[in-house]
């Protein structure tokens, strides 16, 4: 069989080691400023990255293994965009950074909402409503359109229409 055509499969193998990931999502969950120490290491990685790009990159800076472990914690498949949202996926493993972003019983219970003043004037839209617009009528059948645009499309269909006949 020629070399060239020969197809090969690799296994993936899970890491043995994962007390010291544990170690470092406890060390995390314990300690909030651990999380701050990690991401600031990471100050001039480029962006957007994946897990193994960020590895590769905190490797070649720190041998720490609580640091190395904690960014094993993260999604293997998520493109992280910024520092931000790998802050947010190391965040996801701590079950007290996870409580203090969920609505409590009592806030539940206790929900203040507020209601907009009725006597203002909303100015997040425009002066006129897009059913009281101009209507654009054409001269050869009579149908109207609510933009210039459509009617210059519909005119320059009837002269096709009306110049084959």
């Amino acid at each position: 069989m020629d070399e060239s055509k020969k197809i090969e499969a690799v296994r993936h193998k899970a890491e043995d080691n994962q007390e010291s990931l544990h170690k470092a999502v406890n060390k995390a969950s314990k300690d909030s400023n651990f999380i701050s120490q990690v991401l600031e290491q990471l100050d001039t990685l480029k962006f957007p990255a994946y897990k193994h790009q960020i590895l590769s990159f905190i490797q070649s800076k720190t041998s720490d293994e609580d640091v190395i472990g904690l960014l094993k914690s993260l999604n293997d498949t998520v493109l992280f965009r910024d520092k931000y949202d790998v802050k947010q996926g190391l965040e996801q493993e701590n079950s007290e950074l996870k409580q203090q972003y969920q609505i409590s019983d009592n806030t539940r219970k206790n929900l203040e909402v507020q209601h907009p003043d009725q006597t203002q004037k909303r100015k997040d839209y425009p002066e006129t409503p897009a059913t009281a617009m101009k209507n654009y009528i054409c001269d050869f059948c009579g149908k109207d359109f609510q933009s210039k645009d459509q009617l210059i499309k519909h005119q320059e269909f009837e002269f096709k229409a009306k110049g084959q006949e």
